[in-house]
């Protein structure tokens, strides 16, 4: 029996509008999925730099040592007389010291056939002296005049660790090397706490930093023989066998590639960047989670069903109620009005839903953006408070840089060595505390943690005036200081305390410049559990009004051009990150005074530190 050409002509549009379902729904998903992987690739790519930058940072802080090393006169005299013991003894104590104070691994000296002569480590099991590393690279390079540098794990030790060198030239001729060992466990201790998947490969594609342990020194790539020959005679990794690493496999989604089924990414899908380290010939590998892409694209091919669904029930019930009005219209006649309001109110009903849904879909559209615009804004804000905080902070080291700088030049030109001396190790001191301070800013994008360790009060106040000397002679102010040693150990960081006392102080100074009898007093006394560190002054002090507002960005009482409001917001932050306190307190006769009210540190935390003092601590300045 033949098909009627009504039913054929139905049965191929039905299937054409299934086809443009499936079409419709499958878009759907891919368009979700590729606008979600764009995003996500864009934050990968930030992150990858940020990982990248973080590494070169924490290599370069060091990298200043053993050219500064190359230069100290104690060096260059051993060299002169490597068989003499006691300034083999003289350099052993400096090379410790200043591996102590840069908070640097090993530092050690080699004469020209590579052997040790001198390090850091003298006094340990494991000491460098006597051992030959002329077939490291970075000797080698160093021995011809330029700066060496290798990443390699220790013959020695075991311990792999980042190499630099610098060459001694006395005379226009290399008589020796001075080199470091720096370590990267922190670096990798900070990218296993993230949830992504960080690989830094050398230039053989061989991976020697990452955030899981299990794929360091394994293979991206097929290595040469060339290239095994160069590894194996510089003992770089101390090991023959480097299995490579599945890579999975690569699919590209809205232009983004992902990878599955990969050794490196512990996700089913992961998004993969690159970042380049030109300067060390390193690439680094950041593979991210790419669930979100899957999720969006399940999510956009429901809602996609379900759009389809709701218009072919509504097309469904549409062409019944027509079917039936065409039946019925012959023999409910009478019925014919109420039935053409009955459609009204329906169709009515449909416009107001479309209405909404539409309206609903605008006020959506809005919130995002104005959501997208709020973390914007609020990201900015405190980018620019922390570049403002920081420009306010390195102010103070670079004054005190500068005049130690320039007495370090006076005593040299007096033949006053040991000063000279003095004042060079300070400023490799203020270096890195800059280094410090600058590295925060970069640290910025990610969230970091805040390590409160035992301080040393008369440490941090003692580094705190030393960096406002010249500040504290433009003021013309007579500087005290009374620490009792019942309050000698605080739950701090150091740096951080440091930036609370410099503006404190520096308000102070500030406040006083310029007034007879000027006077700062930095008092520090224990109890109950707390220790209180007060920054007292004999300055005017401030109205009532002025003390209500001194802790809102921006405010200050300084004329114009001469501060930015942003020191003591600054450090009501740090305290309150401490869970410290601090208040200012007006001082009887005139003057102002802030109290720093922080934790006495635990017995544990003290065992780590130096001796603590035996006797109250006053200093006049």
């Amino acid at each position: 029996m033949p098909i009627p050409r009504a039913t054929a002509a139905r049965a191929l549009i039905l299937a054409a509008l299934a086809v443009a379902a499936v079409l419709a729904v499958l878009k759907a998903g891919e368009v979700a999925e590729a606008r979600v992987a764009e995003s996500l690739a864009g934050d990968a790519r930030q992150r990858a730099e940020i990982y990248a930058q973080s590494l070169e940072g924490a290599i370069e802080r060091f990298g200043f040592l053993p050219a500064a090393a190359a230069l100290d006169p104690r060096v260059r005299g051993l060299l002169a007389a490597p068989d003499d013991p006691s300034q083999v003894a003289t350099v052993n104590a400096y090379l410790k010291r200043l591996s102590r104070d840069a908070g640097a691994g090993v530092v050690y000296l080699l004469i020209p056939s590579g052997l040790t002569i001198a390090a850091s480590n003298w006094d340990t099991p494991q000491t460098y002296l006597g051992q030959d590393f002329s077939y490291r690279p970075y000797f080698t390079e160093a021995l011809g005049g330029r700066t060496g540098r290798f990443y390699a794990i220790g013959t020695l030790t075991g311990v792999p660790g980042y190499f630099i060198s610098a060459p001694v030239i006395i005379d226009g001729t290399v008589r020796g090397v001075v080199a470091t060992k720096v370590s990267l466990d922190s670096v990798e201790a900070i990218w296993r706490e993230g949830t992504d998947r960080v690989l830094v490969a050398d230039a053989n594609g061989i991976v020697f930093l990452a955030s899981d342990p299990g794929l360091k020194f394994r293979a991206t790539k097929p290595l040469d023989a060339a290239a095994r020959a160069r590894m194996a005679r510089s003992r770089q990794y101390g090991r023959d066998d480097y299995a490579p690493i599945d890579r999975g496999r690569t699919e590209i989604v809205g232009g983004v590639p992902l990878v599955s089924r990969s050794e490196a990414a512990p996700q089913t899908r992961a998004l993969f960047e690159e970042a380049s380290l030109p300067a060390y010939g390193w690439t680094l590998l950041l593979f991210a989670d790419a669930a979100p892409v899957a999720i969006a694209g399940r999510s956009a091919r429901i809602g996609a069903i379900l759009a389809l669904g709701l218009l072919g029930l509504i097309g469904l019930y549409g062409s019944q109620h027509l079917r039936r009005v065409r039946e019925n219209r012959a023999a409910q006649r009478a019925l014919e009005a109420a039935v053409a309001d009955r459609t009204a109110d329906l169709s009515a009903a449909n416009l107001r839903l479309a209405g909404e849904i539409e309206e609903r879909t605008r006020a959506e559209g809005e919130l995002r953006e104005a959501q997208g615009e709020l973390v914007q804004a609020a990201k900015m804000a405190t980018l620019g408070q922390m570049a403002a905080g920081i420009t306010h902070e390195l102010n103070q080291p670079l004054a005190a840089l500068r005049g130690l700088a320039d007495n370090a030049g006076a005593f040299l030109r007096q033949g006053r060595e040991a000063e000279a001396a003095a004042n060079l190790t300070r400023i490799v001191a203020l270096v890195d505390r800059l280094g410090k301070i600058t590295g925060q800013l970069r640290s910025f994008s990610r969230r970091s943690g805040t390590e409160r360790v035992a301080v040393d009060v008369g440490v941090a106040v003692s580094e705190s005036l030393a960096i406002l000397s010249a500040r504290i002679r433009d003021a013309g102010a007579r500087v005290t200081t009374d620490l009792d040693p019942a309050a000698q150990w605080v739950v701090f960081e150091p740096i951080r305390l440091s930036q609370v006392l410099v503006n404190l102080v520096g308000n102070a100074l500030d406040a006083v410049k310029g007034r007879p009898g000027a006077e700062v007093a930095v008092r520090a006394w224990a109890g109950e559990g707390r220790v209180v560190l007060s920054v007292e002054d004999n300055g005017p002090g401030l109205d009532r009004a002025a003390l209500a507002r001194l802790f809102e960005p921006f405010f200050t009482t300084k004329p114009a051009g001469e501060g930015l409001g942003l020191g003591l917001p600054i450090s009501l932050a740090i305290a309150r990150e401490f869970g410290a306190s601090l208040q200012p307190r007006p001082m009887p006769g005139g003057g102002l005074a802030f109290d720093l009210v922080m934790d006495v540190a635990g017995k544990a935390a003290k065992e780590t530190a130096d001796t603590p003092r035996p006797e109250r601590m006053r200093h006049v300045s």
